[in-house]
């Protein structure tokens, strides 16, 4: 009996001991972070903003990885199925972890078990914008010309299953008219259809709208936000306009495989909120319109499972169906 608590003791202590190395390990070498949508775009930008400051912290590369496909599935599978050993983490947003698993038949992943929530970066809403040549100047004009001339109309989104996509198709649905989707890779190569005339509205992220509004390239329509945003005082939210209650936003933050232990979780909390309450980078993202998010691990599952809900409600709503 005794030499049974004595193996016990042992075995406990060695558990600790791996436990405490662990900690003080990691991280030894560079870490992926996938980002599950095109180089160029909304979420890329941001990974590429937050990632300097978080290499700093963690005192190792983090290297970004762009799996774009199937609204973020694809490359959310992948780090759906690495080791959770901390050195595989996802750039995890609404578009891939709220939108995309309802809209696919086959989306590979729960993204209330395949994942630990690690830490939140940002929340931003969206614009409504217009090419400049479209004969619209508000929300009520859209409307109004979409109506009297049925299915002429189209807009861009960054693909079937984002987050972008869903309020287009929310806004459509509760104006009453008929349009045309026309679907892209990614939001880069949809604001640059847009640009080029090739598509009329689309729906977008305030930090990619700011510049080609600035320039007067785009016309900035409204913000799907509950109240409208300092950086653009002078454009009204889609609530003012016509559409009471609408508010969605879009948000992005790290996630790394299920079953990632919880020492590595704390660490790369830790880090990630760091690097998002900085100066710098809460300087940055403020100039763009987007709102620094910190929150700890289990404030941002609940966040994560409450928005998977919420889209799912709103896939049935709208009609949309699983691709």
């Amino acid at each position: 009996m005794i030499t049974g608590l004595i193996r016990f003791a042992a075995c406990m202590a060695g558990m600790a001991c791996a436990l405490g190395l662990h900690a003080q390990t990691y991280p030894s070498r560079a870490i992926r972070l996938i980002v599950p949508f095109p180089p160029g775009g909304s979420s890329d930008s941001v990974a590429r903003v937050v990632v300097q400051k978080f290499s700093e912290g963690l005192g190792q590369p983090v290297v970004i990885e762009n799996r774009p496909g199937v609204g973020g599935l694809l490359g959310s599978e992948v780090v759906a199925k690495a080791a959770p050993d901390g050195y595989t983490l996802l750039l995890g947003s609404v578009s891939s972890l709220g939108v995309a698993p309802h809209m696919f038949a086959n989306p590979k992943i729960d993204p209330e078990k395949d994942f630990a929530a690690i830490a939140p970066i940002l929340s931003s809403p969206l614009t409504v914008i217009a090419r400049p040549t479209l004969q619209v100047g508000s929300i009520a004009d859209l409307v109004a010309l979409a109506k009297r001339k049925p299915g002429a109309l189209n807009y861009g989104t960054a693909g079937v299953g984002t987050h972008v996509y869903l309020t287009a198709e929310l806004f459509r649905k509760l104006a009453g008219f008929d349009a045309v989707h026309v679907p892209f890779q990614g939001g880069a190569p949809a604001m640059a259809a847009l640009l080029a005339g090739n598509i009329d509205y689309k729906f977008d992220v305030v930090n990619t709208t700011l510049p080609q509004a600035r320039g007067g390239k785009v016309k900035v329509l409204a913000v799907t936000s509950a109240k409208r945003i300092a950086l653009m005082p002078e454009v009204p939210t889609l609530a003012e306009s016509g559409f009471p209650g609408f508010d969605t936003t879009a948000w992005m933050g790290v996630v790394g495989p299920a079953r990632l232990p919880a020492d590595i979780v704390s660490r790369l909390n830790s880090e990630v909120g760091k690097a998002v309450s900085s100066r710098d980078l809460n300087e940055v993202y403020i100039s763009q319109g987007a709102v620094p998010e910190v929150a700890s691990p289990a404030a941002f599952a609940e966040m994560i499972r409450r928005e998977y809900a919420y889209w799912g409600a709103v896939v049935k709503q709208v009609g949309a169906k699983p691709d």
